[in-house]
């Protein structure tokens, strides 16, 4: 009890943690870039280069009309649907790559070769195999997403520590009880932090690919906005994307950290 009292005591006296846990140099930064950005919205026009103020009534007029629920469930969907496919594969891949060598090399080379070719070459492809239909941007996030997501839990397969599989041997564990026991809270913070990195990408890669063929989705609107010269309603959508990457950042992978941290 002293020691926590103690503790406290010290949060109390030292105004720095209180200063980083309102983020205030992040506040600043931020009100600079307001700033600099209204200024250079007023030098440039607004066809250029929106003001802040006028980003945030389109925000206002996007929730108001429900366009931003339409929008943003169509692209999260078609994520969703390609990304899960990923992390499937992935699983896959990873329990292949830790039951045989063999196997392992082969995923190694297989995401080798996945991770040098461009996004434009799935693209592109997608719509010649798919058309303009929603298929298209679903296969080429699974494309983009799958090398980052099994390459992470390659490395996590590679991690996990021989000699605790050799004790669980001399405890004379079965090969399921091994795999729950040491295996599994080996490769899942590697699997997590993987599916982290591989959502962000598929929300950006899943929003390049919808302004070439779909009706619906960040990425259409977004172009639809250029093209009849709405430069404002680009800079809202760009800002629906980032909210909903934070959101995803914050409500589901930081969660799932937490709480395997409590289970481990």
């Amino acid at each position: 009890m002293r020691r926590e009292s103690g503790r406290s005591k010290l949060r109390l006296m030292n105004p720095r943690s209180g200063f980083d846990r309102l983020h205030l140099p992040t506040l600043a930064a931020a009100a600079i870039v307001v700033v600099v950005w209204s200024l250079l919205s007023w030098r440039y026009g607004a066809y250029v280069l929106p003001s802040p103020r006028s980003v945030l009534v389109g925000l206002g007029e996007i929730v108001r009309s429900g366009e931003i629920w339409k929008h943003t469930a169509a692209s999260l969907s078609r994520i969703v649907v390609g990304f899960g496919a990923a992390v499937a594969i992935s699983v896959l891949m990873g329990l292949g790559a830790f039951l045989s060598r063999p196997v392992r090399t082969v995923v190694q080379d297989i995401l080798a070769v996945l991770n040098s070719t461009s996004v434009f070459v799935w693209i592109v492809i997608s719509l010649i195999w798919f058309g303009l239909s929603n298929w298209a941007p679903i296969f080429t996030t699974f494309m983009i997403t799958l090398p980052v997501v099994a390459s992470t839990l390659v490395e996590g397969v590679s991690s996990v520590d021989r000699r605790l599989l050799e004790m669980g041997d001399v405890y004379r564990l079965s090969g399921r009880e091994k795999f729950r026991a040491i295996v599994i809270p080996s490769i899942v913070p590697y699997l997590i932090a993987g599916m982290k990195v591989g959502f962000g990408l598929a929300l950006k890669v899943s929003v390049i690919a919808e302004i070439f063929g779909v009706t619906t989705g960040i990425g259409y609107i977004m172009n639809y906005s250029r093209e009849i010269l709405a430069t404002q309603m680009v800079f809202v959508w760009a800002l629906v994307m980032i909210v909903v990457m934070m959101l995803t950042d914050k409500l589901v992978f930081d969660a799932a950290s937490r709480r395997l941290t409590r289970w481990r």
